[in-house]
């Protein structure tokens, strides 16, 4: 007896394949379209368009300047020190020691003196090994040198692994057995804090929080690179089961779900859900997926087109906001944290993400076709270009619909002053041309290049001649 199915009944067996089929499109698409490099550089031209004494900055600084610059400044480095390996170009070396300059120069403003001066530590150092500037390892082992102090037993988890950055890097770079010897020690002590799926807390031992699994296994990407030990294989190896997962067909993470054969129960797996009361909400945060995409690359699971196609939704021109998704009352404290549409915090840690991502692959032996823009004009070496310091002002600030542009040049030269909007676009060429050695003044109407007025908001003049480079941002009023 032949049974013969329904026109309906094969209607919706064609519609059931049709939906597996797109959801395997992304995975089948990611070959050969991968969005890493063209992320890489949009980031990096974002920031490039807007830095301010050699660094781009987050508007939250007023809220707290040590952790926003650890967050931006710091990640920036550790981001450049990653592409100026694989690309030795000088821009991408200033970028270095530019970068590394302005933790030097605030040191006493950005240090907590606890693990979480693991970053910095190792941001340094990491420029010291690609600029092999004396000043960078000095810093970096003084910082060093008072992590190895601090009792292990304080350095736990995504901290511990801070520290752990440093203490592996300054052993792989001087020898030194003490800083050898904490490293070991901080990844045996992390063994009973992982949970038998493979998660790791955030603060409270046994919750489980996609978001810091995810970052610890960064950090762990890192510290492998720096010394050998048999703990980080078996814990990546973990951590990539448990995020396999949590990861949806649409690359977001899922934070709930009901118990298995208990459908009135609910396993959460963000920290402040578990019972963590004092922890944070960890839920859809914008540098997730970088972490998730960065482990999933260097252990070859398939989630990862689908995290890095997700990723590459959420990214705009080289920015991010701060969340996607979750977004906390105003009176959390931890909203001044999560409102911006364009968080260079949140940018300055995807950027190092991606440019790990692309070193790791190098080390692999997989080619990554990476090119990058010098939106800046840093061919000299960087000390010249240093030494000339904030060269161009703006006058008045805030403008009421124009304003003068000056600066001081130590010799005449060949340049440009330009004006861009927020976003990185330019608006005007205020002047293209030869200037004179010593002061030059220049005048904006606050209008573009086709004579429209422009609105009023946040700007920024850039100034280039020679080995000068400078950018000023200021407000224009109308």
């Amino acid at each position: 007896m032949t049974s013969r199915s329904s026109p309906r009944s094969s209607l919706r067996l064609a519609t059931v394949l049709l939906g597996l089929l797109a959801l395997a499109l992304p995975d089948l698409a990611r070959a050969g379209d991968d969005p890493l490099a063209p992320m890489l550089r949009r980031m990096d031209d974002y920031l490039q368009l807007h830095e301010v004494e050699g660094v781009t900055m987050d508007w939250r600084y007023s809220v707290s300047p040590s952790e926003e610059i650890r967050q931006t400044v710091v990640c920036q480095l550790l981001a450049y020190v990653e592409l100026c390996r694989l690309d030795p170009r000088p821009r991408l070396r200033v970028e270095v020691v530019r970068h590394a300059d302005f933790l030097i120069a605030r040191l006493d403003t950005i240090r907590s003196h606890t693990p979480f001066d693991g970053m910095l530590a190792y941001s340094l150092l990491l420029a010291y090994d690609v600029t092999h500037e004396a000043r960078f390892l000095a810093h970096g082992a003084e910082i060093t040198t008072e992590l190895i102090a601090i009792p292990t037993s304080q350095c736990r988890l995504n901290g511990g692994l801070m520290v752990a950055m440093a203490t592996g890097e300054y052993a792989r770079l001087t020898g030194d057995a003490a800083a050898a010897q904490k490293t070991h020690d901080i990844l045996a002590q992390l063994v009973p804090e992982q949970n038998a799926d493979g998660s790791f807390p955030h603060w409270c031992t046994g919750s489980r929080d996609i978001h810091y699994t995810g970052w610890m296994a960064f950090e762990l990407i890192h510290v492998r690179r720096t010394i050998e030990d048999a703990h980080i294989a078996a814990f990546l190896s973990t951590m990539n089961t448990f995020l396999r997962g949590r990861i949806g067909l649409d690359g977001r993470a899922i934070y709930e779900e009901p118990c298995p054969g208990d459908p009135a129960c609910t396993e959460y797996f963000y920290s402040r859900a578990t019972g963590c009361w004092y922890d944070y909400d960890t839920r859809g945060w914008t540098v997730e997926p970088s972490y998730c995409a960065l482990l999933f690359d260097v252990t070859g699971a398939p989630e990862y087109a689908r995290v890095v196609d997700f990723l590459d939704s959420l990214e705009d021109g080289g920015t991010l906001p701060d969340l996607y998704a979750y977004w906390p009352p105003p009176e959390d404290p931890e909203y001044p944290w999560t409102i911006a549409d364009t968080s260079v915090v949140n940018m300055s840690i995807v950027f190092w993400a991606l440019a790990t991502q692309a070193g790791e692959r190098v080390a692999r032996g997989v080619p990554v076709d990476l090119v990058l823009d010098d939106l800046i004009d840093m061919t000299s070496a960087p000390e010249p270009v240093a030494a000339v310091g904030r060269a161009l002002s703006v006058q008045p600030n805030p403008a009421p619909g124009g304003c003068r542009l000056a600066f001081a040049l130590p010799t005449a030269a060949e340049g440009s002053v330009e004006i861009y909007d927020p976003g990185g676009r330019r608006v005007r060429v205020v002047f293209a041309g030869g200037f004179a050695r010593g002061l030059n003044v220049l005048r904006w109407d606050g209008c573009d290049d086709a004579g429209r007025a422009c609105p009023g908001g946040v700007y920024f003049a850039r100034l280039r001649a020679g080995e000068v480079w400078e950018t000023c941002r200021f407000a224009l009023t109308r």
